[in-house]
């Protein structure tokens, strides 16, 4: 058994929810990434991929280059003085994941305007962030597990059954206790989760948008996590305000 976990995802993945899934359910669990500085390994939204050029933040600007997760996992653990580390990796689709990243950045300010197709960016970087990491996940299955966090909304307890399993985990009690809220998000609420269940976000894009995505996505990073994405966009009752622009 080892409690020592590193969690990595985009940001508006779910690893603030995962984290607090893992710490609040299972005995003795230590996260050890670090906020700051931005560009390390140890930071949760650390850039993985060997494209750094499509990194669309400078606080996440970094050189690093690794020859697979042997090497990665080295440097992480001289960072942490922790061997043995474990890897959980979070996920959401592209398509609510790109409403969810687009609108929190617009607002932070985190789009580098000066890209002409910036839209596109954000679906290659989530390319290259998954695709690197499932490269890992091959390398060592042992030592690196995905969340789907589509997989959690609808079924917290096989999910969480999952990760105990293959991190070698040791449940706190019978029972999985499922946060109502995580740090400065607005909650679970059922209107929360269906949005997710009921793939609601489907109302919110623009067809440009989809069309683009569904250009630009990479089929089999798509398939290897089991996701999919129809050619056209679903039909869907309604479209709702979308700040982004097409």
């Amino acid at each position: 058994m080892n409690n020592d976990i590193m969690i990595y995802g985009l940001q508006r993945s779910g690893t603030n929810y995962v984290e607090a899934l893992l710490v609040e359910n299972f005995e003795g669990v230590q996260i050890w990434n670090e906020h700051y500085p931005d560009c390390l390994p140890t930071q949760k939204h650390f850039r993985l991929y060997d494209e750094k050029h499509l990194i669309p933040s400078l606080q996440f600007q970094n050189n690093f280059l690794y020859d697979g997760f042997s090497d990665f996992d080295k440097h992480v653990s001289r960072l942490t003085e922790k061997s043995q580390l474990s890897y959980v990796v979070v996920v959401k689709h592209p398509l609510s994941w790109y409403l969810s990243y687009f609108n929190w950045a617009s607002k932070k300010h985190h789009i580098d305007h000066r890209k002409k197709d910036v839209n596109g960016h954000f679906i290659l970087e989530w390319n290259l962030f998954m695709k690197k990491w499932l490269a890992f996940q091959a390398e060592a299955p042992g030592r690196v597990h995905i969340v789907k966090y589509e997989d959690l909304i609808a079924d917290h307890d096989t999910s969480l059954e999952a990760a105990s399993s293959n991190l070698k985990l040791t449940k706190r009690h019978s029972d999985f206790f499922i946060p109502e809220k995580v740090g400065m998000s607005k909650g679970f609420g059922k209107k929360r989760l269906d949005y997710y269940k009921k793939k609601s976000y489907l109302d919110e894009l623009p067809e440009t948008h989809y069309r683009v995505i569904r250009e630009l996505v990479d089929d089999n990073v798509l398939s290897d996590l089991g996701y999919e994405m129809k050619d056209s966009q679903p039909t869907y009752s309604h479209q709702k305000n979308y700040k982004a622009t097409s």
